[in-house]
C-alpha cells in the first residue's frame, strides 16, 4: 500500500519554495528635485491683406509677426517601486513641473509705394511684450522599472502618464493695419488690438501621455542611496483660437481689419513636451 503524501510536510515544501521570492521583494521609495527643460517654441505671422486705396499708383503692403516660447523652473516630486524578484518592479511617481510661457514683442512692416517721384514709405511699428500665464504641470505615472544587480546601479523606467490640471492663457497686442495716411507728411495711423487664447489642456482630447527615464543610483549603507536621473515626458498636442480683446467700440474698417488678422492668424498649438534633470535621495525597505 503506498503511503499517502501528508499535508504538513507539502506545506513545508511550498513555504521553502517561496522564500527566496519573499527575500529578494522589497520596497523602494524616492523623493527628488532638480530643473524642467520644455521645447514649446512657435511663431506668428499675420496681416490683413491688400489695402485699396483710391489714388493710382498707390499700394501698401503690412504684415506682423511674434514669437511665444516655453521656458522651464523647478521640477520636484516622489515615487514608490515595488521589486517583487531584485532587477525588475513597478514603480507610481508623481512630478511636479513648473513651466512658463514667454511671449515676444510684436513688429509689424508697412510698405507704401507711392507714385513718381515720391519715395516708398517704409514703417516698422514695435509693440509691447504680451503676457501669458501657465500653470504647474502635475503628472501622475504607473511605471516597468528595471535595475542593475548592487547597491550602486543603473536603472530605467517607463510607462503611462496622466496629466493633471494644465491650463495656459495668453495675450499679446497685435496691430491691426493702417487706417488712414498723409502722404504728404508720410504718418500713418495704424490701430492696434489685444488678442487672447485660452488654451484648456486639460479638456481637449486625451491627457494620457508617456514618461521615460534613465538614471543611476549610489548606494548608502544597506538601505539608502541618492541617485540622478533624466526623464522626459510628452502628451498629445493642445490648440486654440484667437480672439480680439475689444474694450471700445471698433470703426466699421478697423472690425474689417480684425477680422482679416483673426482669419490669417495661426492658432496656438502647444504640445507638453519636456524633460527633467533630478538628483534625490532613496530609502528601501
Amino acid at each position: 500500500m503506498r503511503n499517502a503524501l501528508k499535508p504538513w510536510p507539502l506545506a513545508v515544501v511550498c513555504l521553502l519554495a517561496s522564500a527566496p521570492i519573499a527575500v529578494a521583494a522589497d520596497f523602494e521609495i524616492t523623493g527628488f528635485g532638480g530643473y524642467t527643460f520644455p521645447f514649446y517654441s512657435q511663431t506668428f505671422t499675420y496681416g490683413p491683406g491688400p489695402i485699396s486705396i483710391n489714388i493710382p499708383d498707390i499700394s501698401i503692403t503690412q504684415s506682423g509677426s511674434f514669437k511665444i516660447k516655453a521656458s522651464g523652473g523647478a521640477s520636484f516630486g516622489g515615487a514608490l517601486a515595488f521589486y517583487p524578484v531584485h532587477a525588475i518592479g513597478i514603480e507610481v511617481r508623481l512630478d511636479s513641473a513648473d513651466l512658463k510661457l514667454e511671449p515676444e514683442a510684436s513688429t509689424f512692416d508697412v510698405d507704401v509705394t507711392l507714385p513718381a517721384p515720391l519715395e516708398p514709405i517704409h514703417s516698422t511699428l514695435t509693440l509691447d511684450q504680451g503676457t501669458a500665464a501657465l500653470k504647474t504641470a502635475n503628472t501622475y505615472s504607473i511605471n516597468l522599472r528595471v535595475r542593475t544587480g548592487g547597491q550602486t546601479h543603473l536603472f530605467a523606467s517607463g510607462g503611462l502618464s496622466h496629466l493633471g490640471n494644465l491650463q495656459a492663457s495668453i495675450r499679446q497686442p497685435v496691430a491691426l493695419g493702417v487706417t488712414s495716411a498723409d502722404f504728404v507728411t508720410n504718418k500713418l495711423n495704424v490701430a492696434t488690438i489685444d488678442l487672447q487664447a485660452q488654451v484648456p489642456l486639460d479638456k481637449q482630447g486625451s491627457s494620457w501621455g508617456g514618461n521615460l527615464g534613465l538614471g543611476f543610483q549610489i548606494g548608502l549603507g544597506q538601505h539608502g542611496g541618492i541617485l540622478v536621473e533624466g526623464r522626459g515626458f510628452v502628451f498629445p498636442k493642445r490648440t486654440a483660437e484667437w480672439q480680439g480683446v475689444i474694450e471700445s467700440p471698433l470703426t466699421p474698417l478697423e472690425q474689417e481689419l480684425l477680422n482679416r488678422t483673426l482669419s490669417s492668424l495661426p492658432s496656438v498649438e502647444i504640445q507638453p513636451w519636456w524633460v527633467q534633470a533630478t538628483i534625490g535621495i532613496s530609502y528601501r525597505f
